[in-house]
């Protein structure tokens, strides 16, 4: 018996909608990432056009970088590092949005100001956070000076013990607004009545958050977990604008290696291997966070 496909208009919308982000996907995902693995077994300048297959030699060399190299040692250690940042910077988001969620004064120009960073240029805002801190016309710098901590004063971005950190406050500083938008949906949805039953029982903001928020909103906060740690090794604009990863290498990160390779030594291969191994350790990062959330999703909190 022969099937009949009857061509609806409804069906007819919904292939187009589906169809523009699956070319997408193909021309510019999954093409390019077969390029990649293409490349990695390659020697490859485009300014030649030179292609010469190497086998596994761009991936032996990129192993024995990562083990004995010190900058890619640095880097590896930095992205990795911003894995707890980027939950401390979830967990504060929480905190920030189950303060304004309880209708203090202002609390919309409050959400308004922590979402002002999220909708503005990554360029313009880092030029912002940059010259807070500078170290002779800051407003930190400047700060301390007022109150009289002048041993305090540091080149924030200048300092090998300091630069780091202040790439990491700054993606705080940055993602806060963000996740916060998204929590404060998160618990919006949950019934009113738990909140004032809770209120009536007597439990303080912390009970509150671990046995009303927590349990409700978990499903919200692990999906923001895996999407920050997937990003841990494609952060790349942040350290180059702030930092360039210096100083000495001290606050570079994997991408801004990889970006280097390729700009400032033509190595397209050996970057295209770097990529390959830092996609597979992703993964397998990226998918034990996510089995531990969902373990955490069944337990009880």
């Amino acid at each position: 018996m022969r099937m009949r496909f009857k061509i609806t208009k409804r069906g007819l919308f919904i292939t187009i909608m589906l169809a523009w982000p699956l070319i997408h996907y193909l021309v510019f995902g999954l093409y390019l990432q077969i390029q990649t693995l293409l490349y990695s077994f390659k020697n490859w300048n485009p300014y030649t056009g030179r292609q010469t297959w190497v086998g596994f030699d761009n991936y032996i060399s990129a192993f024995k970088s990562m083990a004995t190299d010190g900058v890619w040692i640095s880097a590896i250690r930095n992205s990795l590092l911003f894995i707890p940042v980027n939950m401390l910077s979830i967990v504060l988001s929480l905190i920030v949005a189950l303060v304004l969620y309880r209708k203090i004064p202002f609390s919309r120009f409050y959400r308004i100001v922590y979402f002002f960073p999220s909708i503005i240029s990554i360029v313009v805002i880092t030029m912002v956070f940059s010259f807070a801190l500078n170290p002779t016309q800051g407003i930190v710098n400047g700060l301390l000076n007022l109150l009289s901590l002048d041993s305090w004063k540091r080149v924030w971005l200048g300092d090998t013990q300091t630069a780091l950190a202040s790439v990491f406050v700054f993606c705080i500083w940055a993602g806060i607004g963000y996740n916060n938008v998204i929590i404060t949906g998160a618990l919006q949805r949950i019934p009113t009545d738990y909140f004032e039953v809770g209120k009536l029982d007597g439990i303080h903001f912390w009970k509150e958050l671990y046995y009303i928020v927590l349990p409700i909103s978990w499903p919200t906060i692990s999906t923001l977990i895996i999407l920050g740690t997937s990003g841990a090794f494609t952060i790349f604009l942040q350290p180059m604008l702030l930092t360039n990863g210096g100083p000495f290498n001290s606050s570079t990160t994997v991408a801004l290696e990889m970006y280097r390779l390729v700009v400032e030594k033509n190595s397209y291969g050996m970057a295209a291997a770097y990529g390959m191994i830092f996609a597979v350790i992703g993964f397998v990062v990226v998918w034990s966070i996510k089995w531990l959330t969902e373990r955490m999703d069944t337990a009880e909190f």
